[in-house]
């Protein structure tokens, strides 16, 4: 259950493996890389539909190595997805931009505290989009590591 849409910086703090983590570069078989974004899957989920937009191959279970031109494509669509959030949206909008991993829960717990999870999530594009932009100076590759 998600607690709180974030940016996961600190390994310490993770609890069981439902995490995603985002790599510089391709993947070269190590997991859990300092200097690595991490989310929980729920948290991913929300922000998914963007990736798969520009990369068909994407898949919350497996590896998926994103080149810098399919990432340009996909921040502005992430950009997209800030205005949506930023504009007041309907609850029954929101199933048309973002993911609920688990729908019972998942659902509840964003629409639970609406406003904030928005605002949250606005926060969590904002700081992706630096990092992937920041990434993509020196890194033909960035890489999703799935669940």
């Amino acid at each position: 259950m998600v607690k709180r849409i974030e940016i996961i910086n600190d390994l310490e703090t993770f609890q069981g493996t439902c995490y995603v983590e985002i790599i510089p570069g391709k993947y070269s078989g190590k997991d859990w890389v300092k200097g690595s974004l991490f989310f929980t899957d729920e948290t991913f989920t929300f922000f998914s539909k963007a990736i798969e937009k520009h990369y068909k191959n994407y898949s919350l279970w497996g590896i998926s190595e994103i080149n810098r031109d399919t990432w340009k494509l996909i921040v502005a669509e992430l950009e997209n997805l800030k205005l949506f959030l930023t504009n007041n949206p309907k609850a029954e909008d929101l199933n048309n931009q973002i993911e609920f991993l688990y729908l019972e829960t998942t659902k509840k717990f964003f629409l639970g505290n609406l406003n904030q999870n928005l605002k949250d999530l606005v926060q969590v594009l904002d700081d992706l989009q630096l990092w992937i932009t920041e990434k993509s100076k020196n890194n033909e590759y960035i890489s999703i590591l799935g669940v």
